[in-house]
């Protein structure tokens, strides 16, 4: 805003203090950030200020010579930190100058309710990622679900949220739950994209912190951002340990993998409710169980509002377009007779077992799933099955290896070779032998030459390209890889985090053009700059799979056509299940804001293949119907900050462009080095300025720390009657300032009001938002339920084990304490008048 002033206007006095006084007022010596000081022999720049019960840690950033680049970290009052910043005096500098510093202070020029983060952050600016941010920052809430489709960046917009809290220093400690096949990739985002250091968490990293810490120091309290897989801290000695670190937000990355009744819902829940802030990310929150929904919501809840983010691909308008080819494979008389045998064999167990029940129609599923997947994996099943019926003498199945070599989490049995179901055990053992045994023999002859693989063979060559191919199982991926006769690349869920690793590396680099991927290991993938093919060896049950599959190259990114190829056999169930799934997708995307009402349709479409029918039971269909129109909506809202984000998206884009890594402490240094003054040389900057002195004054909102809030730049411009001889003169500017000063000051504090009361505003609804959370959370530790002892006959094991519970529980309620005395003190914000910054003389 720019107001004109004459220099014989009337004058009056400047508002002082405003509504809020200036938490430093009484402490003069208060460090803010951008100060210059002196520590240990050196100038810095305090680039951040954290308080804390008895101390602050500061962060400060190299201002000299010797240390320029360089960040170091202090306690005080332990390190003498020594003010240098210099009285407010004019200085006169090179109008190049000038302008960097103009272009640094518009830049840093921060709406109420806007971001900061997203200006030095290496992301596209894209309106929809910066609303969860937008919502936080303005205390609508604490809790988020991103529920955004595949590819629309869920991970980018959980790390700008996370690095915009952490510089308004609302969050220190960051936990991030996510599979284990995810942590080296959200590190390198974090890393990448926000400058944040963030420390993947296992079994090896604790053993080493814990050879170096003190006795008694909680290892996971030495990470400020930790990530670790969720079936890695499920575990109960890990848990409790994980539990006693006072964690400011916890992400949960595909979070829908914690809904339900289970040991990940159970750690998922106890983490978040002691956050403050709580982010959970799935492109697929409602699986068309509302229970399970409905548990997915209550994640981290005190009865506060949940913000839901739905936005889809085709509202966005992203990407560069997708082409799915059907291939319609002919089977070969080989597998014609398997397909007929695996038919006979379900028959007889239908006709023992009966059709109601449902243990009997998912183990039969499996059965055709693996047929579909290859006929490999089929053999491999049902010689398994064979084996068993060999060598007991009634066909009782095997007690269940213990996964005790997997103590991190980081492997995932969901693509192993399912088990033989109990439930399709045959009465007559004999029986069982004479059918399965010839259904081997067939298997095992399709498997000889599978006309799926020479499809897919074709499909490869054709195409010429790097592509992905999907698949259920990791032993029909086995099959496939000695089949394809090439090198190729191989990741399904028992892989280590390092032999993952090196199989995306060898992919992404082009040195293997092949990637062999099961659902369980392609979660999440960024697959979008090497390749833009996907090929389905065979069609996966659930519809939003399928989704999953082609999300791994379309993504945001993605500048070539996608192209997704669906191997279909024919005369088999498999051809009326691509029309199913696409009929049921189609109704997905036709309910508003439902990204996955379908749910567990597995059975339903068991019915379809096995039966051999086109439509369910009247009943199914009820069933399905009921699912399906379940949308997201029936539970939280959905919030839509577009047009807000829209304006921010263009304010950054200009900033952007204003605040180059050059300029970047600019304005910072014009704060401590006095007023800077230019002279208009260029001929249309005089034609423009005529004969008035422009004045740019900057107000800002600081916190209980010193860190600036919001900001904003207010121009006036004061008409002189006449211009000196001599421009470079400091005294007349004064003589001009003294007498034009009291009425600059008035129209800036009144330019400035505007803007200084919604930013106050906005920042006592961020402060009350979370102080609303962090007393529901001391309420819940307060009220839990008494430890139940039972005591012990012999020993005090349980006695001792209740003490430590008690001790633990009266920490965690000290502890909460201090965080709500700490949020009570470090988000009162102070405004300051306005304080001139540049002036530019015509």
């Amino acid at each position: 805003m720019q107001i004109s002033q004459s220099e014989g206007a009337p004058t009056g006095p400047a508002k002082a203090g405003h509504d809020v006084r200036s938490v430093h007022a009484d402490r003069p010596g208060a460090l803010r950030v951008g100060d210059l000081v002196r520590v240990r022999r050196h100038r810095w720049r305090v680039a951040d200020v954290r308080a804390y019960s008895h101390c602050q840690l500061v962060t400060l950033s190299g201002a000299g010579a010797f240390n320029s680049g360089v960040q170091r970290r202090v306690l005080a009052p332990f390190d003498l930190i020594e003010p240098l910043n210099r009285p407010s005096v004019l200085r006169f500098v090179q109008p190049r100058r000038w302008r960097r510093a103009c272009r640094a202070l518009v830049a840093q020029h921060t709406p109420p309710g806007a971001l900061r983060s997203p200006l030095w952050a290496r992301i596209d600016l894209l309106p929809h990622q910066l609303e969860p941010a937008m919502a936080l920052v303005r205390g609508l809430g604490s809790r988020v679900l991103l529920a955004d489709d595949v590819g629309l960046g869920k991970t980018i917009q959980a790390g700008l949220a996370v690095a915009e809290l952490r510089a308004r220093g609302a969050v220190e400690k960051v936990l991030i739950l996510t599979p284990a096949g995810l942590r080296d990739q959200w590190a390198s985002e974090l890393a990448g994209r926000f400058d944040l250091d963030a420390t993947i968490v296992d079994s090896r990293a604790v053993r080493n912190r814990v050879a170096t810490l003190p006795v008694g120091v909680n290892p996971w309290s030495t990470a400020p951002i930790a990530i670790a897989s969720i079936d890695y801290v499920k575990r109960p000695e890990i848990l409790r340990a994980v539990l006693a670190c006072g964690w400011d937000a916890v992400v949960i990355d595909e979070a829908h993998g914690v809904a339900g009744d289970s040991e990940r819902h159970a750690a998922a829940a106890g983490l978040a409710g002691r956050a403050a802030y709580v982010l959970l990310l799935t492109a697929t929150p409602h699986s068309g169980d509302r229970c399970q929904f409905e548990s997915l919501s209550d994640i981290g809840s005190h009865g506060d509002r949940l913000l839901v983010f739905r936005r889809t691909r085709q509202a966005m308008h992203l990407g560069a377009g997708r082409k799915v080819h059907q291939l319609h494979v002919r089977p070969s008389a080989a597998e014609v007779r398997m397909h007929a045998l695996l038919a006979a064999f379900t028959r007889a167990v239908r006709r023992e077992r009966g059709d109601k029940s449902r243990e009997v129609w998912l183990a039969l599923s499996v059965l055709h799933k693996r047929a579909l997947s290859s006929a490999h994996s089929l053999e491999q099943s049902v010689a398994r099955r064979l084996s068993a019926l060999g060598s007991t003498p009634d066909g009782q199945l095997h007690q269940l290896a213990l996964p005790l070599g997997d103590m991190d989490g980081e492997t995932d049995r969901a693509d192993a070779p399912p088990q033989w179901a109990a439930a399709i055990a045959l009465g007559d053992a004999s029986r069982e032998r004479e059918l399965l045994g010839g259904l081997a023999a067939a298997a095992r002859a399709a498997a000889a030459h599978e006309t799926k693989v020479s499809a897919l063979v074709r499909i490869l060559n054709r195409a010429g390209e790097p592509a992905v191919v999907f698949t259920e199982y990791r032993d029909t991926l086995a099959h496939l890889e000695e089949a394809l006769a090439r090198p190729v690349a191989m990741l399904h869920g028992g892989l280590t985090r390092e032999e993952r690793t090196a199989a995306l590396d060898a992919f992404t680099s082009g040195r293997r053009t092949v990637l062999l991927a099961t659902d369980a290991a392609g979660e999440g993938l960024n697959l979008h700059q090497s390749c833009r093919t996907v090929i389905n060896l065979e069609l996966p049950w659930n519809p939003m799979r399928l989704e999953q599959r082609i999300g791994r190259v379309d993504r945001i990114g993605q500048r070539r056509t996608v192209h997704a190829f669906h191997l279909i056999a024919r005369q088999t169930g498999e051809m009326r299940i691509l029309d199913r799934l696409r009929a049921r997708i189609r109704r997905a995307q036709a309910e508003a804001g439902s990204p996955d009402p379908l749910g567990d349709v597995e059975q339903a479409v068991a019915r379809l293949v096995i039966d051999n029918v086109e439509t369910e039971t009247a009943g199914s269909d009820e069933r399905a119907d009921s699912r399906e129109e379940m949308p997201i909506d029936a539970g939280p809202p959905v919030v839509g900050l577009e047009r807000q984000a829209a304006a921010e998206t263009v304010r950054l884009a200009a900033a952007r462009t204003m605040a180059a890594d050059r300029d970047a402490d600019a304005g910072a240094m014009v704060d401590t080095d006095g007023p800077w003054v230019a002279i208009a040389h260029n001929r249309s900057t005089r034609a423009n300025v005529g004969s008035r002195l422009v004045l740019l004054l900057r107000a800002v909102l600081h916190d209980a720390c010193g860190r600036i809030s919001e900001s904003t730049v207010v121009a006036i411009a004061v008409s002189l009657k006449r211009l000196p001889l001599r421009r470079r003169d400091r005294s007349w500017i004064a003589d001009v300032m003294r007498s034009a000063g009291p009425g600059v000051a008035t129209l800036a504090d009144t330019a400035s009001e505007t803007w200084r009361e919604e930013a106050l505003r906005l920042n006592r609804a961020f402060a009350a938002t979370r102080l609303e959370r962090e007393r529901a959370i001391a309420a819940v530790i307060a009220g839990d339920p008494p430890y139940a002892l039972q005591p012990g006959l012999f020993d005090r094991r349980a006695d001792n084990a209740r003490l430590a519970a008690l001790a633990l529980r009266s920490e965690a309620e000290k502890e909460a304490a201090e965080r709500i005395d700490a949020v009570e003190r470090t988000t009162a914000i102070s405004a300051q008048p306005p304080k001139l910054m540049l002036v530019l003389v015509p």
